[in-house]
Parts: C-alpha cells; sequence; structure tokens
C-alpha cells in the first residue's frame, strides 16, 4: 500500500509550517518507508528514511514552492532504493497510492510500451514507477518533458491520459474489477493529480494566518512583524491520499484530473 501528499505554496521558505497544518491529517502508516521530494535553487533534492527512521524527519521538506511526500510498505525483496517514492527523472517527481491487481504483470506491460529510454529508466520492482514512465512518455509524444513553460492544464491532460492507459493495461492483464489508485506528478512549476476508483485523493486550499507552532507565532500576533505578515499573506494548495474529505478538504471525483499553476490557480477536469 502506498500513500503520496503533495503541496506547492507561494512562499518556499514557509513550506514547512504548511506542512506543519496538515500533518495531523496524514500520519504514515507504520512499516512504510517515507520519501521527500522539492526543487531548492532550481535542483531537485530527495531524500529517503528507512523503517527505523523517525518519521518526523520527513517532514522537514526542502526550502521549496512544491514538496512531494510519499510512503511505501515494501513487498518481499523490495529495497528502499528502488522502490521508494517518489520517483525522480530529470525536474520530474512522481508518487502513487493505492494497490493494483496483478502488478507485476501491469507494471511489464507498461513497460514493454515505453520507448527505450523510458523503459530503461524503469529500474525497480513498482507499479508505480511504470506509471512515471507512461505519464513521461505522455509528454515526450507532445515534446514537453523539459519544457519549463509547461502549463498546469497540459500536464494533468497527460496525466490524465497516463491514469487510463493503467486502467487498460489492467483490463488486458486480466484484471476484472476497476483498479483503484492516484497519481501525482510536478516539475517545481506545477502541480497536477488523478484518481480512478476506490482510492480517495482529497484536496484543500490553505489561506495565510498569522498562527505558527513552529516559529511561536500566535494567532493575534501583529502585523508589525515582518514574518507575521509573511505568514499572513502566504497561500497553498495541498493534495494528499486517504484524508476523509471535510473541515476545508474536498474529495477530488472519481475520473478527475487537478492542476495547479505556479499562481496557485486550481483547475479540475
Amino acid at each position: 500500500m502506498s500513500q503520496v501528499l503533495a503541496l506547492i505554496t507561494s512562499d518556499a521558505a514557509l513550506v514547512r509550517c504548511e506542512l506543519d497544518r496538515v500533518r495531523p491529517r496524514f500520519p504514515f502508516e507504520a512499516g512504510s518507508v517515507v520519501g521527500v521530494g522539492g526543487w531548492q535553487d532550481g535542483q531537485v533534492v530527495q531524500r529517503r528514511y528507512g523503517l527505523a527512521a523517525p518519521s518526523e524527519e520527513a517532514w522537514e521538506a526542502p526550502d521549496s514552492e512544491v514538496a512531494l511526500l510519499a510512503s511505501r510498505a515494501l513487498g518481499v525483496g523490495q529495497g528502499m532504493e528502488d522502490s521508494a517514492q517518489p520517483f525522480r527523472f530529470r525536474q520530474w517527481l512522481f508518487a502513487g497510492a493505492g494497490t493494483l491487481e496483478r502488478a507485476e504483470q501491469v507494471r511489464e506491460r507498461l513497460r514493454e510500451e515505453l520507448p527505450e529510454f523510458l523503459s530503461a529508466a524503469v529500474r525497480g520492482p513498482t507499479w508505480e514507477e511504470a506509471a512515471f514512465a507512461r505519464c513521461l512518455a505522455e509528454l515526450r509524444d507532445i515534446g514537453r518533458i523539459e519544457d519549463p513553460q509547461l502549463d498546469a492544464a497540459t500536464a494533468a491532460s497527460r496525466l490524465g491520459s497516463c491514469a487510463k492507459a493503467i486502467e487498460q493495461v489492467s483490463a488486458g492483464a486480466g484484471v476484472t474489477t476497476r483498479p483503484g489508485f492516484a497519481l501525482v506528478a510536478s516539475n517545481g512549476r506545477v502541480l497536477v493529480a488523478t484518481r480512478r476508483g476506490g482510492q480517495g485523493l482529497s484536496y484543500a486550499l490553505l489561506e495565510g494566518r498569522a498562527e505558527c507552532a513552529r516559529h511561536e507565532l500566535p494567532a493575534n500576533a501583529s502585523d508589525g512583524e515582518p514574518l507575521v505578515r509573511d505568514h499572513r499573506r502566504r497561500r497553498s494548495v495541498v493534495v494528499a491520499s486517504g484524508v476523509v474529505a471535510g473541515d476545508g478538504w474536498v474529495a477530488l471525483p472519481d475520473g478527475a484530473t487537478l492542476a495547479v499553476d505556479r499562481r496557485l490557480s486550481v483547475t479540475i477536469r
């Protein structure tokens, strides 16, 4: 089983403050390895934590406008280095949530359909990594894997096409029930997500507020302090699997895609 949380914020310096706000709604499952990824000074930063590492460390994301956190229970014979999420390819990070029937067959069928350079990049045993490569293939088909001007709507459309391909490949592998999974991807400039079947995925819009335990700021802190003003001005969008809708969280409809651009404009299709 795997879980994923992604957050895009207006202030990279306060990304950990924003993660603190949503952390109580997203406990990592026991017995899972955890990974966190972000973009600092234009470069991808990744960290992985094994079963013995305190889960608190995973929430200390780098100063980044976008942060991805993911956990995954390792299967028999699987290692952390090639199975832990999020997965990376150049400037892209990707993670998936859910469990697929006949996951090994689905992985192999997805890999068989990939261009050679992407097929070679799938080194681990997980279906999520193969799904990532399929998403990259969708972007390659329109020549935009490395396009820094890629808009969120186009990225979301390609992610949605990837999700449909997973459903089709699952059916071709003999899976008779509709798979349930969620996918999240980002290049550090846009954030996109989609869900299928019974795997829930919810999102929330976080408005600025003064209160912050990390910086010891009370709710009634004076705007005369620059740090307080920064906290009040910040805005964020967060999307996560396994979070029950309510208290500001909205369930993403089955089959829908969510796209968030750098201005934090949210589009759902």
